[in-house]
């Protein structure tokens, strides 16, 4: 394992204490603990399996360490690519939160703020959340008072409609949206809906014009014909106002060269950075960025060192997004393993091995119905059942080894062979698999 790697050097911002003594940043303090880290591990004996297995513990710790001083970096970065942002196209957009007044960056994203359909009102999403944990729950608007239990489609239909009708542009947009697909009280009304959609993007409200773009993009029928073209305009309008989605799949177009756009690598990255400075959870954007820190695009232009912290990071949020069709699971699997590689060499260790989560990950982008996936399990599972994971020995011709019934990841030629490799850390192996999220993955006992 090279010390060099995977930390980069910090952009320092020290001062001084009342004694003239030099204080040391957070990450300057992170990397000093690092370093001391691989002066202990360099310390230990390797090169056996004893030696690597006494190695382990530490090397973990390592990657603990390393992935929290990276995602720090990382994110002073994401507050620069958005400042840079918005010297660019102006500051975001924003309105008060009508009952702490802070301001609110509305058009940003919808974790940010939650409407009423009985008044049009808006809070910040943080006083939502604080009157639910009240146990005073929503049950009122808390602004007009109006008793928010679920009316009927057809009710809400009508308080939306009525919003519409005065200018409110989110309601025109969750109108217009409601009637091109016909549902939340709404007949299918494509023309209809297509006109509400255009009176939203004529207030330069950026969900509508991210709508109306993705609406040029599908077509509908004898209402609208697929433009590509014609959907750029508004879909760069809407990103260039702040909105994460739009800037989302701006940086997938730009990074692949789809959807009519030029392929473009250092706008797909500045892109997928501004759209996940606005909300930290957008699929597209972070597959872009997690591709490019797996070393897709190593030397090219002003791309990112590749990092086997943050290409887990990214396309884990990617994998777990909504919209991952199996492609980004196998490619997180695939950084999974990368990771282990830079921390623990080739060597697999009871209790620090990677395999049964490449596996889970490898399965869950199978079941969403990605060949490539597919592929990849049958070569692991005919190398896995070729020989026993504890005792290494060969499986003969015909003879089937006995597999972990949970994480169907290793195979063992005895009973006995299994409960060894169980106590002796696949217990620990087994338990991690199926962790969802990165940070916990990595961090799990």
């Amino acid at each position: 394992m090279s010390d060099d790697s995977c930390t980069p050097a910090p952009d320092p911002e020290a001062g001084q204490d009342g004694n003239g003594e030099q204080q040391l940043t957070e990450e300057e303090r992170m990397l000093k603990e690092i370093a001391e880290l691989k002066g202990v591990i360099d310390a230990l004996p390797d090169g056996t399996p004893d030696g690597e297995a006494r190695r382990a513990p530490y090397r973990k710790k390592l990657g603990q360490l390393e992935f929290k001083y990276h995602l720090s970096v990382e994110k002073k970065r994401l507050a620069r690519a958005m400042t840079k942002f918005e010297e660019k196209y102006g500051a975001l957009y924003s309105e008060p939160c009508l009952l702490c007044l802070d301001d609110i960056h509305v058009h940003a994203t919808g974790k940010l703020v939650q409407f009423f359909i009985c008044c049009g009102g808006l809070i910040c999403m943080t006083c939502a959340l604080d009157i639910k944990k009240s146990g005073k729950g929503l049950g009122k608007c808390p602004l007009c008072r109006e008793p928010l239990a679920q009316g009927t489609p057809a009710g809400d239909a009508a308080k939306l409609m009525i919003l519409a009708e005065r200018g409110v542009a989110w309601a025109q947009t969750d109108v217009g949206r409601r009637m091109v697909f016909g549902v939340g009280g709404f007949k299918r009304q494509e023309k209809t809906g297509l006109e509400w959609t255009k009176k939203a993007a004529a207030q330069d409200y950026p969900p509508a014009l991210h709508s109306l773009a993705t609406l040029y993009r599908k077509g509908m029928a004898s209402v609208l014909r697929k433009s590509e073209e014609k959907a750029k305009q508004p879909m760069m309008k809407s990103a260039n106002l702040g909105y994460a989605t739009a800037n989302s799949l701006l940086a997938e177009s730009f990074f692949y060269g789809s959807h009519g756009f030029d392929r473009d690598h250092e706008e797909a990255y500045f892109r997928a950075s501004v759209a996940l400075a606005l909300d930290d959870s957008v699929g597209q954007a972070a597959e872009v960025l997690g591709r490019l820190h797996c070393g897709a695009l190593d030397g090219e232009g002003n791309m990112p060192e590749s990092s086997p912290y943050l290409a887990c990071y990214y396309l884990n949020i990617s994998a777990n997004s909504a919209i991952d069709d199996g492609s980004d699971c196998l490619n997180y699997s695939q950084a999974l393993i990368k990771l282990s590689g830079h921390l623990h060499g080739r060597h697999l260790i009871p209790g620090f091995n990677v395999v049964p989560a490449a596996f889970f990950w490898s399965r869950k982008s199978s079941d969403l119905g990605f060949d490539d996936a597919g592929e990849q399990l049958k070569k692991w599972e005919s190398v896995g059942q070729s020989h026993c994971d504890n005792c290494q020995k060969d499986a003969q011709p015909c003879e089937k080894f006995k597999q972990c019934s949970k994480c169907k990841a290793q195979w063992y030629c005895s009973k006995e062979c299994q409960v060894e490799a169980w106590k002796a850390g696949h217990k620990k192996d087994c338990k991690r698999a199926s962790i969802l999220k990165f940070e916990d993955y990595l961090n799990a006992e």
